[in-house]
């Protein structure tokens, strides 16, 4: 598993820096569209529809982002109500039980914390949900599902992508312009590059074929591009 996990993400770099500057383009397309927060989940949307494909090692384009929009909006709301729910839910139960610990601290202190990592699964969902949304044409709740059992069956996993895409938002927020300029994109090429390499282990991939470009990269396709064709 360690030399899997480094595969990917030296798949996630090649993934971003060969499509870096369609995926600036759609980044910034994707804040503009979500600048009513009521547009979110049509962004998420196209923005998984090109982060799929470049996963895929599929030609992509600004195009797939408008066509992911038509293609998944009404799936794409129905599954970012039930994350904007679960997490309203779980927060006002936080909340409370924080509240709570004035008057049975023992109590409260272990059901906040009980809610805190129940967020914290909610947050490792979503990294599988939102790139098989755009994957499979299958109900909001079998997506849900096949997400929970990727997160069960594969929590270290998991949870190292998470922390790498909290971390990649940490710096987007913190640099000002990465928000804008790739951050957003770059979590979802994560995403994206995470779920495919982990469906290869149950067989369950879009394609069994292995692209040439999944060849092993080097420093010197950074520096010297042309040589890789």
């Amino acid at each position: 598993m360690p030399g899997q996990v480094r595969g990917i993400y030296k798949k996630w770099f090649w993934n971003t820096y060969d499509y870096l500057g369609t995926l600036i383009l759609v980044n910034i397309l994707w804040v503009l569209c979500s600048l009513p927060v009521i547009t979110l989940p049509m962004t998420m949307s196209g923005l998984f529809r090109v982060t799929n494909r470049i996963a895929a090692y599929e030609e992509t384009g600004v195009k797939d982002f408008f066509s992911g929009i038509r293609d998944n909006i009404w799936r794409s709301l129905r599954l970012c109500g039930a994350f904007a729910g679960v997490l309203l839910l779980l927060i006002i139960n936080i909340l409370f039980y924080l509240r709570m610990m004035a008057l049975w601290s023992w109590t409260g202190a272990i059901l906040s914390g009980a809610m805190i990592w129940l967020v914290m699964f909610v947050g490792l969902l979503g990294i599988y949900c939102f790139p098989l949304l755009g994957q499979r044409e299958t109900s909001t709740w079998q997506i849900i599902k096949t997400g929970m059992f990727l997160v069960l069956d594969n929590a270290r996993y998991s949870i190292g992508l998470l922390m790498v895409g909290l971390a990649i938002l940490m710096v987007s927020l913190l640099s000002g312009v990465g928000i804008l300029f790739g951050g957003v994109a770059a979590i979802g090429v994560l995403c994206s590059t995470g779920l495919r390499e982990i469906q290869k282990q149950y067989e369950i991939s879009e394609t069994d074929e292995v692209s040439d470009k999944e060849e092993a990269r080097g420093w010197r396709d950074l520096f010297r591009p042309w040589e890789y064709q």
